[in-house]
């Protein structure tokens, strides 16, 4: 067996000493990129907090955006419906219209008689006055042919 010196031991002890101190510096080298890694696990769970918080946003946008589309839709059919009914309601009013234009042409034709009635009836009014001009005519002269005749 050999004999161990001081000097040995002291080597010894300094190397074990060395070899802790080096394993502390790992350890807490080891520690450190624990916690940096901590704070990058905390760093990316706060950001993927935020991305949810965004989708959740960005999923109640589009929600609005779909029940804006609904309505819009909704509206889009209630126009079209007035649409039709306008659209029924110019083809009745033509219908009257051209009823009307059937109306004022007969009219037009009237009043364009209206002259020749007019001088038709003074045509009458004068043969009226002729033939009561020659009946009281003949029933004077036959009056007076009977005061006469007696």
């Amino acid at each position: 067996m050999t004999a161990f010196t001081e000097n040995d031991l002291k080597r010894l002890e300094n190397l074990i000493i060395n070899g802790q101190k080096a394993i502390e510096t790992r350890l807490t080298s080891l520690e450190n990129g624990q916690k940096a890694i901590e704070t990058r696990l905390t760093s990316l769970e706060n950001g993927q907090k935020a991305i949810e918080t965004r989708l959740t946003s960005l999923e109640s946008g589009q929600k609005a955006i779909e029940n804006s589309i609904g309505e819009i839709k909704r509206e889009i059919q209630v126009l079209e419906i007035g649409q039709t009914e306008i659209k029924g309601e110019i083809r009745t009013l033509d219908a009257k219209i051209t009823g009307l234009n059937a109306r004022v042409q007969l009219i037009e034709a009237s009043v364009g008689k209206i002259p020749d009635l007019a001088e038709k009836i003074g045509e009458v009014k004068n043969w009226k006055q002729i033939g009561i001009s020659i009946v009281t005519a003949f029933v004077g002269g036959v009056i007076g042919w009977l005061i006469r005749g007696k």
